[in-house]
């Protein structure tokens, strides 16, 4: 899939979550229904602590606050297209797993980032998986991403290996001279 591609739908992605999360809150915030019956509940709550993982560690006395989580999401936002383009650009098989996996981890960075900075109460969550925890569609698009990764990981497991014994400051040289090439013939990275 050509770079353009991947960041039309990554786009398409987020404005779907942000759509959606615009609407309850302006339409729902006060809805509650069971969507299936002791499972899943329509339940719109405002996330103060900006994470799943921080919620979990808000259990036992842990807060780790908004700026390292967006330090995290910038972090994850420019080395994730960087490993895989790495990778897709070392094994030789189809890639379409591995854009997949772009596509859906990068939506769900952006929107984690703007829910952290949009939203003044905290990120919007809707979908109460009982009794567990409240996610939204951002959650979704993160395990899409990861099953899609690893399941290319799995499909490719040994050219994988062998690609990941560089180090990391390789990987970022490389990509560097690829983008370098790729701009002085006028193409799109992912051609």
């Amino acid at each position: 899939m050509k770079t353009q591609a991947i960041l039309i739908w990554i786009l398409v992605l987020i404005v779907i979550d942000q759509s959606i999360k615009i609407i309850i809150f302006n339409f729902y915030g006060d809805t509650h229904f069971e969507i299936i019956p002791f499972l899943l509940e329509f339940k719109p709550t405002f996330n103060i602590k900006h994470s799943w993982v921080n919620t979990l560690l808000n259990q036992i006395g842990i807060n780790i606050g908004l700026v390292p989580h967006v330090i995290l999401f910038v972090a994850i936002g420019i080395t994730t297209p960087i490993y895989f383009s790495f990778f897709r650009s070392k094994i030789s098989s189809d890639k379409k797993l591995v854009d997949l996996a772009t596509i859906f981890i990068m939506a769900a960075v952006v929107c984690a980032l703007l829910g952290n900075l949009a939203w003044a109460r905290g990120t919007l969550d809707y979908i109460y998986l009982k009794p567990l925890f409240v996610f939204d569609l951002k959650d979704v698009y993160i395990d899409f991403g990861l099953a899609a990764f690893l399941i290319y990981a799995f499909k490719n497991k040994k050219e994988l290996e062998l690609a990941t014994k560089v180090k990391a400051k390789d990987v970022f040289m490389e990509t560097i001279d690829r983008l370098r090439h790729t701009r002085r013939k006028g193409q799109t990275p992912h051609q």
